[in-house]
């Protein structure tokens, strides 16, 4: 079952809440301001219905929201270019920063800015809301003109699909992502307590202090970063805090994708996620760094307060050969997938 409610309006234009729900009860919503993934309602162990992706209920909140990304689609390109600079072929060209001399998330014009068309699509297996628009160069200043598709799918089996699909007129950049942020326990105001990370990678991106990728993979062994088993979340925080003198992970892993390349579980609820992909990594950030007073679900948000999950190719990896390719060439179309499987454990 579909549901589509009236969220608000940018000037004249009506923005959608489409709330998809299976025949398990699970619920997911999104919006067409930005195609955010807006709410993900499952059962515990219990049977308990609660949300575990944090999202404001208002569109105010998510128009001023430039800093924390809770549920944006992201692109053309996730994650941080550096000098906001690059070269395909022989064109040089040069975006907008909106990270003092950097580029995050697609620059201040982002998918997470823009209104989306939308449609909604039932079928026998599964329920999907389409959002769909050009992108063009002039609106975000990426080179070319972009047609891009964000498809979420819900089924029956408890698993959100979650699409990208993307067809340009010349050469350019295109590495989207969405920037969930979870939380399995039923109170956000327990933050990651109870929680337990694994992640499928050996190695990690190093970062400047800027947070750019040197283009170095370092080996995630002996570290505060090594998820390969999994591991208490709250004490793996605390430990890479003090490994590395910094305020939290904010790590992009370079993953093993032939199953799952992370695995949530919440020890209390018994909720567990496991998070497929096609892409080779993923940026694991612990939200440690809240600029202004934001509510969710009524509760302030603080540091902590659920871990983002961001499936993509490794970030400023149009710097960095070995991090993957991003160059999306004309008239061929590029397909990327992120897969959410909740499950009681």
């Amino acid at each position: 079952m579909i549901q589509s409610e009236l969220f608000g309006h940018i000037g004249e234009k009506e923005i959608i809440k489409y709330t998809m729900t299976n025949g398990n009860g699970m619920k997911v919503s999104c919006i067409s301001y930005g195609a955010k993934l807006t709410e993900i309602f499952v059962k515990d162990k219990q049977g308990k219905l609660s949300n575990v992706l944090l999202g404001f209920d208002n569109l105010d909140s998510y128009l001023k929201d430039r800093s924390m990304f809770l549920g944006a689609a992201i692109g053309r390109v996730g994650g941080r270019i550096a000098k906001g600079k690059f070269q395909i072929k022989d064109d040089l060209y040069k975006v907008p920063t909106n990270e003092g001399e950097n580029t995050l998330h697609g620059g201040e014009n982002g998918f997470d800015t823009l209104i989306w068309n939308s449609e909604a699509v039932e079928s026998k297996e599964d329920i999907s809301i389409i959002f769909y628009r050009t992108i063009k160069s002039e609106e975000d200043g990426f080179p070319a003109n972009l047609q891009v598709k964000i498809i979420y799918t819900l089924n029956d089996n408890d698993e959100v699909l979650i699409t990208f699909k993307g067809i340009s007129d010349d050469y350019t950049l295109f590495n989207p992502t969405i920037h969930s942020y979870f939380n399995l326990n039923n109170d956000f105001s327990k933050l990651l307590s109870g929680h337990t990370l694994q992640i499928n990678a050996d190695s990690y991106t190093e970062l400047a202090d800027d947070l750019v990728p040197t283009g170095k993979l370092n080996d995630v062994s002996e570290t505060p970063l090594d998820f390969r088993e999994k591991k208490d979340l709250s004490q793996a925080i605390k430990d890479v805090k003090k490994h590395f003198e910094i305020s939290g992970i904010d790590h992009p892993f370079k993953v093993d994708n032939s199953g799952s390349i992370a695995i949530l579980i919440n020890n209390e609820t018994g909720r567990r996620l496991d998070i497929e992909s096609n892409r080779n990594g993923l940026v694991v950030y612990t939200l440690n760094v809240v600029d202004q007073v934001w509510k969710v679900q009524n509760k302030k948000v603080v540091p902590e307060f659920g871990v983002a999950l961001e499936a993509q190719t490794l970030p400023d990896s149009i710097h960095h050969e070995n991090f993957g390719d991003i160059v999306l060439q004309p008239n061929k179309q590029e397909e990327y997938y992120i897969k959410y499987k909740f499950t009681i454990v």
